[in-house]
């Protein structure tokens, strides 16, 4: 019986392990390739460990292209729509789980549909509807589409996690004396940190790796935003692949560092808010 327990963790150990290389690899490699620098990425092209470390690449991309303006764009919108996303589903989550009215049900499974749908069906309407406004080509149109993505999976994970609040906390902070929206900020929004956590690196992750909507909905320079500016640095320039490696490093080292930092409240929210909920 010892020996099936100590067979089944090593076998169960050596699964991770090969997950997490076949999952972390590709990261690295694109990582590490354009830091070889113009000798070493053709001559120790297979090496993995460069034997130097150039920052050629990095700075001919960042020099010599838009790319620091895409980097900016993207920054923007991810940022707006990670805020509107968290502020808009919680609000809305705590309505569809503190009020009742008629067709409460019905509202919360439509949000899902334009989620489900590829992103080329919604950005045909969208692009009308922004032209029709005239935020067409813009940074504001762009946020308002990725909004329209997050903001669906944002208030299905916290309508579950407001579904595990008490409604006996609000009425003790409403007899104390607050506010309806004071037992919400005071009360109920630190019990849903880790949903919230959860709900803003979704949204920042998704906004700041977007291709579809971006391609679709910007054709400026000035608007374009990292995966669109890339794209078109490779049709446009002479630069070779180490310094398209080198942006492609600069667009997942964010999300690393982003999920080096919030991966234990991201893996609690999406497993609190499938159980609870």
């Amino acid at each position: 019986m010892l020996r099936k327990s100590l067979r089944g963790k090593i076998t169960l150990y050596i699964l991770a392990i090969t997950v997490f290389i076949y999952s972390f690899f590709p990261i690295y490699w694109i990582t590490i390739s354009p830091l070889r620098g113009g000798d070493g990425f053709f001559t120790h092209s297979t090496a993995l460990w460069p034997t130097a470390f150039d920052l050629t690449y990095f700075i001919n991309i960042w020099n010599e292209t838009n790319f620091p303006l895409y980097y900016k764009n993207s920054f923007i919108v991810a940022g707006a729509t990670t805020i509107v996303t968290i502020i808009f589903s919680s609000l809305i989550a705590y309505v569809l789980t503190r009020f009742r009215f008629r067709g409460k049900s019905l509202l919360l499974n439509s949000m899902l549909i334009g989620y489900m749908l590829p992103q080329m069906l919604l950005a045909i309407p969208l692009l009308g509807i922004f032209i029709s406004f005239g935020i067409e080509d813009s940074l504001t149109g762009l946020t308002i589409a990725h909004i329209a993505l997050t903001l669906p999976f944002g208030v299905w994970m916290l309508n579950s996690f407001f579904k595990t609040i008490p409604f006996e906390l609000e009425e003790s902070a409403w007899m104390d004396g607050a506010s309806r929206f004071q037992a919400l900020y005071r009360v109920i929004v630190p019990l849903i940190i880790p949903g919230i956590i959860s709900v803003g690196v979704f949204s920042f992750i998704v906004s700041f790796t977007d291709y579809t909507f971006g391609l679709m909905l910007v054709s400026s320079e000035t608007n374009k935003t990292i995966p669109i500016g890339l794209a078109g640095i490779k049709e446009s320039t002479s630069l070779q692949r180490g310094e398209l490696l080198a942006g492609a490093a600069m667009i997942i080292v964010p999300m690393v560092i982003l999920f080096s930092f919030v991966t234990k409240y991201f893996v609690k929210g999406l497993t609190s808010g499938a159980v609870k909920g």
